[in-house]
């Protein structure tokens, strides 16, 4: 069915006053109680009485809903009224399910009647497309009298489209293009390959995930976050995952593409927090991991361990600014996840991300976890591929200090099933096809 922009009516806030009831004592005549009322009704300091208190009214305020401005955010709009001058106005919003609570002061003129706006989103703050704005207006006046609007809530929708919307099993499909059964397709891919990612990691998705299909790049574009132009202008965004319960995928690639970005909503559940989060390649090589086709990234992987040029693993602790080594990041990523996976097995690899995820530093997780840490693991994985270590001060997983890679056994399967014939074939056609594709654009599906 189609989205509808939810726009809040009406909240006038009527104003309140004071109310003195008047209590008939028993015993009293009535000709009593008229004179008391009759004197109270009379002239004010005719007989040095204090004069009747003046009833005081909050602030009016009435919310003039939200105008959506996508991709540039959107614009909040207040009236308020006081029989004092309005000289205070603030948004207080949350940015929901992550944001903590925030205040937005607009520019205004102070005066009995004010009208004002607030703009959220745009060039100074990403809001992706589903983006939900829990909020209220707060008014106070020269007096120091105040007044708020009911709570409410706003759905940023790109409204460059006619959504539809399928949702069930916790996870919901937005679609503008393609059949109903192509989305049904696409819903059942994803509800699999989350389930597939929680039993990996030992974990549950406890809310909604949200799933936006856009039909070309061009669509796709202005949703996404802002990075340099040179990066953009060699990659193209295939999918990524932009909050999180939500992710952005472009319609007519792989299903490989869901499955990637879908599995790093599992990865922050199991392994982020506020006392530690996932380094990039344990991040990317676990969503890569989850794929059926590993693709460009597996042959360029193989392209760097046949000419023994791979890169150590701290330099895939953080995202590649040089669009070039993009598919050796994700190749390799993943390479060294298979590795910890199949040599070592599903429970302790998510022991890994909990022990993240409790606040250990990395090398500590590694360490009590699988005995070594992240120096070992890369000479480990290196020895596994045939390739010499990196000579470090670390131990290896058996707690001795790194020998020459020829010395050490290779793991068994650590290169997936390929045999070593495999790997020499792969890396010729590689280098044959650098020359053709060295400047080719990239396509990848990552996250933020």
């Amino acid at each position: 069915m189609a989205l509808a922009n939810y726009v809040p009516g009406d909240l006038t806030q009527p104003p309140y006053s004071s109310i003195f009831p008047l209590r008939k004592f028993a015993g009293l005549a009535g000709v009593t109680v008229l004179a008391l009322a009759a004197l109270v009704a009379g002239p004010a300091g005719a007989h040095g009485e204090t004069p009747a208190p003046t009833i005081q009214t909050a602030p009016t305020i009435t919310d003039g809903g939200v105008v959506d401005n996508f991709p540039d955010g959107m614009t909040f709009s207040v009236h308020a009224e006081s029989v004092s001058a309005i000289n205070d106005i603030r948004l207080h919003y949350k940015i929901l399910p992550d944001g903590t609570a925030a205040n937005a002061v607009p520019d205004f003129t102070p005066g009995k009647s004010v009208d004002a706006t607030v703009s959220l989103g745009g060039a100074s703050l990403y809001l992706p497309p589903g983006t939900i704005i829990q909020y209220n207006w707060q008014v106070a006046d020269a007096r120091g009298s105040g007044n708020a609007t009911p709570e409410q809530s706003f759905f940023y929708d790109d409204v460059r489209f006619h959504w539809q919307k399928l949702s069930a099993d916790n996870l919901t499909i937005y679609h503008y293009t393609g059949s109903d059964s192509d989305a049904q397709k696409l819903h059942d891919v994803g509800v699999q390959a989350i389930a597939d990612a929680e039993a990996l990691l030992g974990v549950q998705v406890p809310f909604n995930v949200n799933v936006w299909i856009y039909d070309s790049s061009d669509d796709m574009n202005p949703a996404l976050p802002r990075t340099s132009p040179a990066f953009e202008s060699k990659i193209i965004t295939e999918g990524i995952k932009i909050a999180s319960d939500t992710v952005l995928v472009l319609g007519g690639v792989s299903y490989d593409t869901l499955r990637h970005e879908l599995t790093h909503i599992v990865t922050a559940i199991a392994g982020d927090s506020a006392l530690g989060s996932l380094p990039p390649w344990l991040d990317e090589g676990t969503a890569v991991h989850a794929q059926q086709d590993q693709g460009g990234f597996k042959v360029a992987i193989v392209q760097a361990i046949g000419l023994g040029q791979v890169l150590s693993i701290h330099e895939i602790s953080s995202y590649p600014g040089d669009p070039t080594k993009v598919e050796l990041f994700y190749g390799e990523s993943w390479s060294i996840v298979s590795f910890l996976v199949d040599t070592y097995g599903q429970p302790k690899f998510a022991q890994l991300f909990s022990a993240i995820k409790s606040g250990k530093t990395l090398d500590d997780a590694f360490q009590t976890v699988y005995g070594f840490d992240q120096d070992g693991l890369e000479n480990a994985w290196r020895a596994a591929h045939n390739l010499p270590a990196r000579l470090t001060d670390s131990p290896t997983p058996s707690g001795q200090t790194t020998t020459p890679a020829a010395t050490l056994e290779p793991a068994a399967d650590a290169g997936r099933g390929m045999s070593t014939g495999e790997l020499i074939a792969i890396g010729v056609a590689v280098v044959a096809l650098a020359a053709i594709v060295g400047f080719a654009g990239i396509t990848l599906a990552r996250k933020v």
